[in-house]
């Protein structure tokens, strides 16, 4: 945590050299890069960004204000441009951000991101969500049910527990979704890295596969046995896909990747 002026960024990061931002989803946190910050912190700079979804101090909840969050970090560790990516929410606020400040932004890392189709997990939120309600809505997020344990469901659970953070998480949803990428993705044009589940309910792969098409500098890469969180999910697959495309496509000291390649 750190205070830059009246901002207050809380992030997690390892490793040195160049920068990659992971921004996490609507219901994430910084934790759940942990095991990706410590792949990459071998070769490069990650850093994991808490983006202020349940700050009051934040009264708009849109995907400009999350953008613009994320460049105030960059500005605050005087971090010129950066490779930025995210999951779900966190990988359409980083195309926001390569959108509004193209110069900022060296690569894309996008995983279920919003921004096209979402079959969002946070439709009919009560006033009052209880544990299951909470259960139901994180087994259409994970393949293996398993995933879903107590413990990430209380987790959950607290965050949306009071009427006013159950409001800014329908704010946020709300925003993703009328926040269509169709007409401006074809304007990106730096390397993208699209890691997917296969069995992503929430964006389903062919969601995926239109990113690709639309972006003219893509690779698509499809996890199987695996839903809308990778980096949770299939960490091991997740992060050696993401450690290889930095390595060879955005940081440039190998060959090129193959693009399009499903990984078993």
């Amino acid at each position: 945590m750190r205070h830059d002026g009246r901002f207050q960024f809380r992030w997690r990061e390892c490793g040195a050299g160049e920068p990659v931002l992971l921004l996490h989803g609507l219901m994430g946190e910084v934790d759940h890069w942990e095991a990706t910050l410590e792949t990459l912190g071998s070769f490069c700079r990650p850093m994991a960004l808490e983006l202020p979804i349940f700050d009051p101090s934040l009264s708009e909840i849109s995907l400009p204000s999350l953008g613009e969050w994320a460049r105030m970090f960059l500005n605050a560790q005087r971090i010129p441009r950066a490779i930025v990516g995210g999951n779900s929410l966190g990988g359409h606020v980083a195309m926001e951000l390569a959108l509004a400040h193209p110069d900022r932004v060296s690569g894309l890392i996008l995983t279920g991101p919003s921004g096209l189709l979402e079959r969002s997990y946070t439709r009919g939120v009560p006033h009052r969500p209880n544990s299951q309600w909470v259960r139901e809505k994180m087994q259409e997020v994970f393949y293996d049910p398993a995933l879903v344990t107590s413990e990430r469901v209380e987790e959950v659970l607290r965050v949306v527990s009071t009427r006013d953070s159950a409001l800014r998480v329908l704010q946020a949803a709300r925003a993703s979704k009328h926040r269509n990428m169709e007409d401006c993705l074809p304007t990106i044009n730096i390397p993208t890295c699209i890691i997917w589940g296969e069995e992503d309910r929430i964006t389903p792969p062919e969601v995926a596969r239109r990113f690709h098409a639309l972006l003219a500098d893509s690779d698509l890469f499809l996890v199987p046995r695996c839903g809308h969180a990778p980096m949770l999910e299939q960490p091991e697959v997740f992060n050696a896909i993401l450690a290889g495309w930095l390595l060879q496509r955005a940081l440039g000291r190998e060959q090129p990747a193959l693009a399009g390649r499903a990984v078993a």
